[in-house]
């Protein structure tokens, strides 16, 4: 019995050596180890249960780093995406996988270098590449390479995305406003990084502040932060104008704010006319706080 007992423990050990093995050589992105890793664990366990995942990752990763070239770039962001990523996560765990990943996001963004910015496919742009791939430097120096990037959605979002992450508040403030006047729902999924603060004051507006019959909510963040929250409002100022209601509603409430500091009280009175007939909620909210 003991015997038995001992080949099981064996067995077992031998069974999990193997099979890190082919881990290992996965974890390497070295497809030629991994295949003689599999190998071997199927000569002495024919039957493990891991086998099946193993040879199909095998054989997309193989697959992906099959001439990649620029004009393949939407396939292979559509391999790694939906393949190659679920089948490492049933290797190796969520975590592991976004590490394992890196190098082959990396492959990807290297590939994009020359091809330029495609708003109908944004994804495959080097700048969202290099920011899977956990490189935010190389994707602030494809962002800037965009033309007009700060007037784009997707690249306005990943700059700020990256300040956010790695810069002072007064860079990345701007940019959220601006991120609010043009794509406030790009905003919204954005701020889960954003620090704590930042949400209690996005929930505090959403709570407190009617909508002007806006669809996004958000677009109207920066100007109401000029009215309730004054210390943020010299962070705010270097927003760049756009052409909207909540943007041009901002930079107004800017101009009736510094009449107001400044006891200009008779320039004042056409300042407000033009805030309540461009944003009545807005101007009746800030009707509120005086």
């Amino acid at each position: 019995m003991a015997n038995t007992r001992q080949l099981d423990l064996f067995e077992d050990s031998r069974n999990v050596t193997l099979n890190n093995a082919v881990l290992a050589a996965f974890t390497a992105h070295n497809p030629d180890t991994a295949a003689l890793a599999i190998a071997a664990l199927h000569d002495e366990f024919p039957h493990h249960h891991d086998l099946p995942a193993h040879r199909l990752l095998l054989g997309q990763l193989l697959d992906f780093l099959r001439e990649l070239q620029p004009t393949s770039l939407p396939s292979r962001h559509q391999q790694l995406t939906q393949t190659l990523l679920p089948l490492a996560r049933q290797l190796f765990g969520s975590t592991q996988t976004a590490v394992w990943a890196r190098p082959l996001w990396a492959m990807l963004a290297q590939t994009a270098a020359t091809v330029g910015y495609d708003n109908a496919h944004p994804e495959i742009h080097a700048a969202a590449l290099w920011l899977a791939a956990d490189a935010p430097d190389a994707a602030h120096s494809a962002i800037e390479k965009i033309p007009s990037w700060r007037r784009i959605p997707a690249p306005l979002a990943w700059m700020t995305e990256i300040e956010i992450k790695q810069g002072a508040p007064e860079t990345w403030w701007p940019l959220m406003a601006e991120l609010a006047w043009l794509a406030p729902e790009r905003l919204d999924a954005l701020l889960v990084i954003a620090p704590v603060a930042v949400n209690r004051l996005k929930t505090s507006f959403l709570t407190t502040f009617e909508n002007n019959g806006e669809h996004h909510d958000l677009a109207w963040f920066p100007a109401w932060l000029l009215i309730h929250h004054s210390k943020l409002r010299d962070l705010l100022r270097p927003a760049q104008p756009a052409q909207n209601t909540p943007a041009q509603a901002f930079h107004l409430l800017l101009d009736l704010l510094h009449l107001e500091r400044t006891g200009q009280q008779g320039t004042q009175i056409p300042h407000r006319a033009k805030l309540r007939a461009l944003a009545p909620d807005l101007f009746a909210d800030f009707m509120r706080s005086r």
